[in-house]
C-alpha cells in the first residue's frame, strides 16, 4: 500500500499504474472508513445525549404541568371561598330602598329631633306621675 508519498517507478505500465491506483484507492478507502466509523460514532454518541436531553425535558415539563394544575386547582378553591365570603357580606349590606329611606327620613332630620322630642316627653311625664304619687301619698297622711 501507498500513502502517496512514494516515488513512481521509473517505467510505468499499465499495470503497474493500475496496481498503483488501486493501491492509493484502498488506503483513501481505509481512511475513509475509519472516519466514516469515528463520525458514526459520534452522531450516535450525540444522538443518545439528545435523547437523555429530551427526556429530561419531558419528565420536568410533566412536573410543571402538573404543578400548574395544582396551584390552579387551589387558586379556583381559594376562589370560591372568597366569592362565598363576599356574597355573605354582600347580603349584610341595606338594599338601594332602605338605604334611601334613611336618607330622606335624615334629610327631614326625624332621627335626632324626633328622638329629642320623645326623650323630653317622657322626662315630663314622668316628673308629673312623680309628683302626682307624691301628692297623693302626702294627701292621705294629711291630718284631718
Amino acid at each position: 500500500m501507498s500513502n502517496g508519498t512514494e516515488k513512481p517507478p521509473s517505467s510505468w505500465t499499465p499495470e503497474i499504474v493500475r496496481d498503483h491506483v488501486l493501491r492509493i484507492i484502498e488506503a483513501n478507502d481505509k481512511r475513509y472508513e475509519d472516519k466514516f466509523a469515528a463520525s458514526d460514532k459520534a452522531v450516535l454518541s450525540a444522538l443518545a445525549a439528545q435523547e437523555k436531553a429530551v427526556n429530561a425535558a419531558l419528565a420536568a415539563s410533566e412536573k410543571a404541568v402538573a404543578v400548574a394544575e395544582n396551584n390552579a386547582e387551589k387558586w379556583r378553591a381559594n376562589a370560591n371561598e372568597w366569592r362565598a365570603a363576599m356574597t355573605d357580606r354582600e347580603g349584610k349590606f341595606a338594599m338601594k330602598s332602605e338605604f334611601e329611606a334613611l336618607k330622606e327620613r335624615l334629610d327631614r332630620f326625624e332621627g335626632r329631633g324626633h328622638g329629642m322630642s320623645a326623650m323630653w316627653g317622657y322626662i315630663v311625664a314622668g316628673a308629673t306621675l312623680a309628683f302626682a304619687f307624691i301628692m297623693a301619698y302626702l294627701g292621705l297622711r294629711a291630718p284631718r
